[in-house]
Protein backbone atom coordinates (compact mmCIF):
# COMPACT_ATOMS: atom_id res chain seq x y z
CA UNK A 1 0.00 0.00 0.00
CA UNK A 2 1.20 3.55 -0.77
CA UNK A 3 0.87 6.42 1.43
CA UNK A 4 1.43 9.88 0.06
CA UNK A 5 3.61 12.00 3.04
CA UNK A 6 1.75 15.09 4.16
CA UNK A 7 5.37 16.89 3.83
CA UNK A 8 4.46 16.41 -0.35
CA UNK A 9 1.78 19.13 0.08
CA UNK A 10 2.17 22.62 1.04
CA UNK A 11 -0.72 25.21 1.36
CA UNK A 12 0.29 29.53 0.62
CA UNK A 13 -1.83 31.64 2.87
CA UNK A 14 -1.58 35.02 2.46
CA UNK A 15 -3.49 37.09 5.26
CA UNK A 16 -5.66 38.66 3.12
CA UNK A 17 -7.59 42.39 4.04
CA UNK A 18 -8.81 45.47 2.06
CA UNK A 19 -5.67 46.90 2.16
CA UNK A 20 -3.08 47.35 -1.09
CA UNK A 21 0.05 45.78 0.21
CA UNK A 22 -1.93 42.51 0.92
CA UNK A 23 -3.41 42.44 -2.42
CA UNK A 24 -0.50 42.71 -4.36
CA UNK A 25 1.29 40.06 -2.33
CA UNK A 26 -1.18 37.87 -2.55
CA UNK A 27 -1.47 38.37 -6.21
CA UNK A 28 2.39 37.63 -6.01
CA UNK A 29 1.72 33.97 -4.50
CA UNK A 30 -1.16 33.34 -6.63
CA UNK A 31 0.55 33.69 -9.67
CA UNK A 32 3.83 31.33 -8.02
CA UNK A 33 1.34 28.66 -6.19
CA UNK A 34 -2.17 28.60 -8.53
CA UNK A 35 -3.27 25.75 -6.86
CA UNK A 36 -2.28 26.15 -3.06
CA UNK A 37 -2.92 29.32 -2.70
CA UNK A 38 -5.52 30.67 0.33
CA UNK A 39 -6.62 34.26 0.94
CA UNK A 40 -7.45 34.56 4.51
CA UNK A 41 -9.52 37.47 5.47
CA UNK A 42 -10.92 38.18 8.74
CA UNK A 43 -14.29 40.24 9.09
CA UNK A 44 -14.26 42.74 11.39
CA UNK A 45 -17.40 44.56 9.72
CA UNK A 46 -16.26 47.97 11.09
CA UNK A 47 -14.46 48.55 7.66
CA UNK A 48 -15.76 51.14 5.08
CA UNK A 49 -18.48 49.36 2.57
CA UNK A 50 -15.56 50.09 -0.26
CA UNK A 51 -13.75 47.53 1.29
CA UNK A 52 -15.48 44.79 0.30
CA UNK A 53 -16.12 46.02 -3.27
CA UNK A 54 -12.11 46.61 -3.34
CA UNK A 55 -11.25 42.89 -2.05
CA UNK A 56 -13.81 41.17 -4.33
CA UNK A 57 -12.63 42.85 -7.66
CA UNK A 58 -8.81 41.90 -6.30
CA UNK A 59 -9.99 38.25 -5.76
CA UNK A 60 -11.27 38.31 -9.02
CA UNK A 61 -8.40 39.61 -10.74
CA UNK A 62 -6.60 37.33 -8.85
CA UNK A 63 -8.75 34.52 -9.71
CA UNK A 64 -9.65 32.95 -6.29
CA UNK A 65 -12.22 32.58 -3.69
CA UNK A 66 -12.10 34.76 -0.23
CA UNK A 67 -11.75 32.31 2.38
CA UNK A 68 -13.39 34.33 5.36
CA UNK A 69 -12.81 33.28 9.28
CA UNK A 70 -14.62 35.47 11.55
CA UNK A 71 -15.26 35.93 15.43
CA UNK A 72 -19.16 36.86 13.71
CA UNK A 73 -19.50 39.76 15.75
CA UNK A 74 -18.20 43.54 14.90
CA UNK A 75 -16.29 46.07 16.81
CA UNK A 76 -19.15 47.76 18.88
CA UNK A 77 -20.28 44.35 19.98
CA UNK A 78 -16.69 43.54 21.27
CA UNK A 79 -16.70 46.63 23.01
CA UNK A 80 -19.84 45.85 24.63
CA UNK A 81 -19.05 42.41 25.12
CA UNK A 82 -15.76 43.61 27.12
CA UNK A 83 -17.08 46.95 29.00
CA UNK A 84 -13.58 48.43 27.37
CA UNK A 85 -12.24 50.74 25.04
CA UNK A 86 -9.55 49.05 22.58
CA UNK A 87 -6.30 50.52 22.41
CA UNK A 88 -2.45 50.10 21.05
CA UNK A 89 -1.97 48.81 24.50
CA UNK A 90 -4.53 46.54 25.07
CA UNK A 91 -5.53 45.68 21.37
CA UNK A 92 -8.31 43.00 22.49
CA UNK A 93 -9.84 44.31 18.95
CA UNK A 94 -7.37 42.76 16.60
CA UNK A 95 -6.64 39.50 19.31
CA UNK A 96 -10.49 38.48 19.42
CA UNK A 97 -11.59 39.40 15.47
CA UNK A 98 -8.24 38.67 13.68
CA UNK A 99 -5.83 36.43 15.41
CA UNK A 100 -7.79 34.21 17.05
CA UNK A 101 -10.23 33.05 14.34
CA UNK A 102 -7.03 32.71 12.07
CA UNK A 103 -4.73 30.64 14.75
CA UNK A 104 -8.23 28.38 14.98
CA UNK A 105 -8.11 28.04 10.95
CA UNK A 106 -4.49 27.15 11.11
CA UNK A 107 -4.91 24.25 13.76
CA UNK A 108 -7.68 22.59 11.61
CA UNK A 109 -5.27 22.47 8.54
CA UNK A 110 -4.07 19.08 7.49
CA UNK A 111 -1.53 19.97 4.90
CA UNK A 112 1.64 22.01 5.92
CA UNK A 113 1.66 25.43 5.51
CA UNK A 114 3.16 29.07 4.71
CA UNK A 115 1.85 32.67 6.20
CA UNK A 116 2.67 34.98 3.89
CA UNK A 117 1.86 38.63 5.38
CA UNK A 118 2.17 42.09 3.57
CA UNK A 119 4.62 44.12 5.13
CA UNK A 120 6.48 46.62 3.35
CA UNK A 121 9.96 47.54 3.20
CA UNK A 122 9.64 50.06 5.81
CA UNK A 123 8.32 47.91 8.36
CA UNK A 124 11.34 45.87 9.63
CA UNK A 125 10.52 46.36 13.27
CA UNK A 126 7.29 44.90 13.05
CA UNK A 127 8.52 42.22 10.86
CA UNK A 128 10.74 41.35 13.42
CA UNK A 129 7.89 41.33 16.15
CA UNK A 130 5.52 39.21 14.21
CA UNK A 131 7.96 36.64 12.62
CA UNK A 132 9.18 35.87 16.32
CA UNK A 133 5.23 35.38 17.59
CA UNK A 134 4.78 33.46 14.63
CA UNK A 135 7.60 31.25 14.52
CA UNK A 136 7.10 30.77 18.82
CA UNK A 137 4.12 28.95 17.50
CA UNK A 138 6.52 26.65 15.38
CA UNK A 139 5.10 28.03 11.92
CA UNK A 140 6.68 29.54 8.48
CA UNK A 141 6.10 32.79 7.91
CA UNK A 142 7.32 35.11 4.50
CA UNK A 143 6.78 38.90 3.57
CA UNK A 144 7.23 38.85 -0.16
CA UNK A 145 7.12 43.18 0.04
CA UNK A 146 9.96 43.61 2.21
CA UNK A 147 11.92 40.68 0.39
CA UNK A 148 11.60 42.12 -2.88
CA UNK A 149 11.53 45.28 -1.60
CA UNK A 150 8.34 46.58 -3.15
CA UNK A 151 6.86 50.11 -1.81
CA UNK A 152 3.65 50.60 -1.13
CA UNK A 153 3.74 53.68 -3.57
CA UNK A 154 4.30 51.18 -6.32
CA UNK A 155 1.58 48.49 -4.99
CA UNK A 156 -0.98 51.64 -5.47
CA UNK A 157 0.59 52.43 -8.82
CA UNK A 158 0.35 48.68 -10.17
CA UNK A 159 -3.09 47.79 -8.87
CA UNK A 160 -4.20 51.66 -10.16
CA UNK A 161 -2.27 51.83 -13.72
CA UNK A 162 -1.78 48.51 -14.85
CA UNK A 163 -5.17 46.70 -12.72
CA UNK A 164 -7.12 49.31 -13.59
CA UNK A 165 -9.03 48.94 -10.18
CA UNK A 166 -9.84 52.01 -7.82
CA UNK A 167 -8.34 51.65 -4.05
CA UNK A 168 -10.59 51.70 -1.32
CA UNK A 169 -11.88 55.30 -0.60
CA UNK A 170 -9.97 55.24 2.62
CA UNK A 171 -7.02 55.99 1.43
CA UNK A 172 -8.24 58.97 0.43
CA UNK A 173 -7.61 60.08 4.23
CA UNK A 174 -6.37 57.77 5.93
CA UNK A 175 -2.56 55.64 5.65
CA UNK A 176 -4.67 51.72 6.25
CA UNK A 177 -7.96 50.23 5.32
CA UNK A 178 -8.40 49.43 8.63
CA UNK A 179 -11.56 49.49 11.17
CA UNK A 180 -13.09 53.13 11.33
CA UNK A 181 -11.97 54.18 13.77
CA UNK A 182 -9.06 51.89 14.39
CA UNK A 183 -9.27 52.04 18.40
CA UNK A 184 -4.74 51.47 17.81
CA UNK A 185 -4.33 55.09 15.52
CA UNK A 186 -3.46 58.16 17.35
CA UNK A 187 -4.59 61.15 17.62
CA UNK A 188 -4.58 62.61 14.01
CA UNK A 189 -5.71 59.63 12.97
CA UNK A 190 -9.23 60.58 15.09
CA UNK A 191 -8.91 63.84 13.76
CA UNK A 192 -9.58 61.90 10.26
CA UNK A 193 -12.12 59.85 11.25
CA UNK A 194 -13.71 63.17 12.31
CA UNK A 195 -13.36 65.14 9.51
CA UNK A 196 -14.20 63.20 6.81
CA UNK A 197 -16.27 60.09 8.41
CA UNK A 198 -18.06 62.01 11.38
CA UNK A 199 -20.69 59.14 11.37
CA UNK A 200 -18.03 56.49 12.27
CA UNK A 201 -16.31 59.52 14.92
CA UNK A 202 -19.96 59.75 16.63
CA UNK A 203 -20.04 55.93 17.12
CA UNK A 204 -16.97 56.28 18.96
CA UNK A 205 -18.06 59.42 20.77
CA UNK A 206 -21.02 57.24 21.90
CA UNK A 207 -19.13 54.00 23.48
CA UNK A 208 -16.60 56.67 25.43
CA UNK A 209 -20.02 58.13 27.09
CA UNK A 210 -21.45 54.02 27.36
CA UNK A 211 -18.44 52.67 29.11
CA UNK A 212 -17.12 55.89 31.08
CA UNK A 213 -13.43 55.71 29.69
CA UNK A 214 -12.01 58.27 26.92
CA UNK A 215 -9.66 56.93 24.38
CA UNK A 216 -7.11 59.59 25.11
CA UNK A 217 -6.05 60.74 28.51
CA UNK A 218 -6.02 64.47 28.06
CA UNK A 219 -9.81 64.23 27.08
CA UNK A 220 -13.04 62.80 25.55
CA UNK A 221 -13.60 62.43 21.44
CA UNK A 222 -16.43 64.82 21.97
CA UNK A 223 -14.71 68.08 23.52
CA UNK A 224 -11.85 67.23 21.22
CA UNK A 225 -14.27 67.51 18.48
CA UNK A 226 -14.95 70.93 19.95
CA UNK A 227 -11.15 72.30 19.88
CA UNK A 228 -11.19 70.95 15.93
CA UNK A 229 -14.10 72.55 14.97
CA UNK A 230 -12.89 75.69 15.96
CA UNK A 231 -9.55 75.53 14.37
CA UNK A 232 -11.61 74.56 11.42
CA UNK A 233 -14.24 77.70 11.79
CA UNK A 234 -10.81 79.73 12.26
CA UNK A 235 -9.30 78.40 8.84
CA UNK A 236 -6.53 76.53 10.42
CA UNK A 237 -4.83 73.97 8.77
CA UNK A 238 -6.39 71.04 10.09
CA UNK A 239 -3.40 68.28 8.76
CA UNK A 240 -0.12 69.69 8.22
CA UNK A 241 2.31 67.56 6.45
CA UNK A 242 4.19 67.02 9.77
CA UNK A 243 0.40 65.30 10.68
CA UNK A 244 -0.02 62.18 9.41
CA UNK A 245 -2.56 59.93 9.93
CA UNK A 246 -0.83 57.52 12.82
CA UNK A 247 -2.69 54.11 12.69
CA UNK A 248 -1.03 51.38 13.63
CA UNK A 249 -2.12 49.16 11.07
CA UNK A 250 -3.80 45.28 12.07
CA UNK A 251 -1.65 42.00 11.15
CA UNK A 252 -3.33 41.97 7.47
CA UNK A 253 -4.97 45.55 7.56
CA UNK A 254 -1.92 46.59 4.75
Amino acid sequence: MYWKSRVEYMKHICLFSGGAGSAYMSYLIAREYPNDTILLYNNPKAEHPDAERFRNQIAKYIGLPITEVSDGRDLWELIDDNHCLPSAFIPFCSRILKQEPTEKYYAEMDENFTIYIGYGPDEGRRIQKQTARIEHAHRKVKYPLFEAQITNEEVKNIIKNEWKICLPEPYKYLKHNNCIPCFKGGLSHFKRVWRYYPEYFQLAIDKEKQIGNTVFKEQSLENYAKDWQKELDNNVDLFSEEELDDTVPCMCAL
